[in-house]
């Protein structure tokens, strides 16, 4: 960002700005250092209006024709008699320093870019009916872009090229997986992996016949956030316990939110998308996994990895990185290992186990339920104790609540429900009456079987 002072590596409000005179020159100047760079390498740059003032705005994603070179001496004029120096080195960047790549991280480069990372392929099999203007838009906002004022004036293909997940060419525009994956209504039918499959035990018996499936669709971002209401809606409680001789009772939860947020998202975000295999939750009754393919990289220890002390050198799919990133679902500062060890510390939870095999092709994340949650208690065994429309006064918020509460008491009083049964139930509209039996399906204390046309809503056997 140019035109923000910084002091301590933090940025100085209000910020000093770009004059309007100097905007174009600076655009020159940049474009004049980036043709130093072999392969030839140009950001993306953007002027931005902030509290009044103009800031030159550089997104650098990851180029994929490389490695890069750079010369030694960038910014210095030649003098008189001296030659300026164009040796061309190859440099990294670990934290905030620039150093030069030694011999065996050069190597690594051209590993890396001996191919184009999946995520930033072209999708031959793609095209614009695949991508939903909605989830684009959606994304745009929460992310505070400044594409949020021209929504209304541009294309849905500018929109996709402006987010680097879609390249113009002749033919028309080219949909990369990674715009499939952030922007697709159902990136899983071309990109076989891409969803999230949780799976819930009733019984003490993992194997037994008591279970609950729920399969997450849609951009991987919000199959995260659908991932975890569910189970912040369906599994986690909160206990307090009054001690005596002390005025503050103690709170905690069974599982807590942010270690189990961190663990979903360092799954989805490490996944190998080129695999046909999904994100998975297992919800036991003492613990919960989340199963991801491939596990960590070979260079990375396991036993620093299980300490939260490894700082990653590369990331498997960067591009998910920076998406999650402006949303605020990651740092991308390999803190997401010792984010789970600090949640779990916070509430007091047993510290979590981190499962690979030598191949490393695999990675499963346990955590384990508070120890002072006795398992006997738990909901789980008592859906069929209680009638629907009680339990379901604790899960749901009190407006959506009362919008189902037709459909509640008929499933209470005959055990299923047809959507045009619920339609004439409650008076509303195919579409609303759809939203309100998703509403109850996603608690997990109903459930659907058959197609759309032929639909029936159940009390769950849990």
């Amino acid at each position: 960002m140019i035109g923000v002072k910084t002091e301590n590596g933090l940025p100085v409000l209000p910020p000093i700005g770009v004059l309007d005179e100097l905007l174009d020159d600076i655009q020159l100047k940049i474009f004049q250092y980036c043709n130093k760079i072999e392969p030839r390498y140009i950001p993306k740059i953007e002027i931005v209006e902030y509290q009044g003032v103009n800031l030159v705005y550089l997104k650098c994603a990851a180029g994929d024709v490389g490695p890069y070179q750079a010369p030694v001496d960038v910014y210095s004029k030649k003098e008189a008699g001296k030659e300026q120096d164009r040796t061309m080195k190859y440099w990294i960047r670990p934290a905030s320093l620039t150093v030069e790549a030694k011999q065996s991280e050069v190597a690594e480069l051209f590993e890396k870019f001996a191919t184009i990372p999946f995520v930033d392929r072209i999708n031959s099999r793609a095209s614009m009916e695949h991508i939903r203007r909605g989830y684009l838009e959606d994304f745009i906002r929460e992310s505070n872009s400044s594409l949020i004022e021209e929504l209304n004036v541009r294309s849905l293909e500018d929109l996709l090229v402006s987010e680097e997940v879609a390249e113009e060419k002749d033919e028309g525009i080219a949909i990369k997986n990674i715009g499939l994956l952030m922007f697709g209504e159902r990136p899983d039918k071309l990109i076989a992996g891409s969803k999230i499959e949780l799976v819930r035990f009733h019984d003490k018996e993992a194997e037994a016949s008591d279970f609950t499936e729920k399969t997450f669709y849609g951009p991987i971002w919000k199959q995260v956030r659908d991932a975890l209401d569910y189970i912040k809606t369906t599994v986690i409680e909160e206990k307090v316990i009054k001690v005596d001789g002390r005025a503050e009772a103690d709170r905690f939860f069974n599982y807590p939110y942010n270690a189990l947020e961190e663990a979903l998202v360092n799954a989805v975000l490490h996944k190998n998308y080129k695999e046909d295999v999904p994100v998975e939750i297992r919800i036991y009754l003492d613990q919960i996994q989340i199963i991801n393919f491939p596990g960590p990289d070979y260079y990375i220890d396991k036993e620093k990895f299980a300490a939260g002390k490894v700082r990653a050198r590369r990331y498997r799919n960067p591009k998910i990185g920076e998406f999650f990133k402006e949303i605020d679902l990651s740092e991308k500062k390999s803190t997401g290992i010792s984010k789970i060890l600090r949640e779990l510390k916070r509430n007091s939870s047993p510290m979590p186990e981190f499962e690979t095999d030598a191949d490393r092709t695999y990675m499963i994340t346990t955590i384990r339920i508070h120890e002072r949650f006795e398992i006997e208690n738990k909901n789980f065994g008592q859906k069929n104790d209680r009638s629907l429309t009680e339990v379901l006064t604790e899960v749901l918020t009190k407006k959506n609540y009362d919008k189902v509460l037709p459909i509640l008491k008929y499933l209470d009083k005959n055990g299923k429900i047809t959507p045009q049964v619920a339609e004439m139930v409650i008076k509303k509209s195919k579409s609303t009456t759809y939203r309100y039996l998703t509403m109850l399906v996603e608690t997990g204390y109903v459930e659907v079987s058959g197609n759309t046309n032929n639909a029936v809503y159940k009390l769950s056997k849990g």
